[in-house]
């Protein structure tokens, strides 16, 4: 049975990829930030095979984060399907009623000036789903100046995922000439083979798998706070062996 979520999490983000950013510097104590944009499609974690939305997705977010470290915030998506109607015909939920909602926490740490980690975790909401799709991730990473490792592991199982299933980050960003900033992702998945929908949502046929290489090119948009970007997508595999396809993404997106 083909499912429409498969492995949903922190790009935000997204996108939000994904690649995730740690804050060694802060401005003040409190810090509150927050972005909205648009993208061509919601590819989540190269996941080319079943787009979380095929045409253009509205997403954004907001963040609160402490000069201790603590940090909290919260991610949302516009899906391309409804939780609510599943269309047994074609095997996947249909309809455009969804909304992604990501909740999250943690702690943001440094060892010296140029090394970090993050400690946190991320609580996954669709708003009108009748599926058993919500649930817990934990987030473990660390960061060298512009690299970054991120490990995202699901503690509950879900009708798109084990418990146990573990998502593999690896970023690097780089500033080129004309302030263009060159960004890289290649992530990789550890796949359970076990769990209360394996065999009835999930069919797990690989335990280790390479996910997706992204590349891309960002701009900000003059002083306005917008950005432009665009992503090429090298597809890797899911759980069930199934290829993923190539594809470019473009999105636009305003700081504030």
């Amino acid at each position: 049975m083909k499912f429409t979520l498969n492995t949903l999490g922190l790009t935000v983000a997204s996108s939000l990829l994904s690649t995730v950013a740690f804050a060694n510097e802060k401005a003040s104590d409190h810090t509150i930030s927050g972005n909205i944009g648009v993208v061509s499609e919601y590819i989540l974690r190269g996941n080319t095979a079943v787009p979380e939305n095929d045409n253009a997705a509205v997403q954004g977010g907001l963040d609160y984060s402490h000069s201790s470290g603590f940090y909290i915030g919260y991610w949302g998506s516009t899906l391309g399907y409804s939780l609510t109607d599943f269309d047994y015909a074609e095997e996947a939920y249909t309809g455009s009623k969804a909304f992604e909602n990501d909740f999250y926490l943690g702690y943001n740490g440094s060892i010296t000036e140029d090394f970090g980690y993050t400690i946190g975790g991320t609580y996954y909401y669709y708003y009108q789903s009748d599926a058993d799709v919500n649930t817990t991730e934990t987030l473990i990473g660390v960061n060298y100046k512009d690299f970054a490792f991120t490990t995202q592991t699901l503690l509950g199982d879900v009708e798109w995922g084990n418990k146990g299933d573990t998502y593999l980050l690896a970023t690097y960003s780089y500033a080129l000439p004309q302030d263009f900033t060159l960004n890289t992702a290649l992530g990789a998945y550890y796949y359970r083979d076990k769990g209360e929908y394996e065999g009835i949502t999930l069919d797990t046929q690989k335990k280790f798998a390479f996910r997706h290489f992204t590349v891309g090119l960002s701009h900000p948009l003059g002083d306005t706070g917008a950005s432009v970007s665009m992503d090429y997508i090298v597809g890797g595999k899911l759980r069930d062996d199934t290829t993923l396809k190539n594809k470019v993404i473009f999105g636009i997106k305003y700081d504030f």
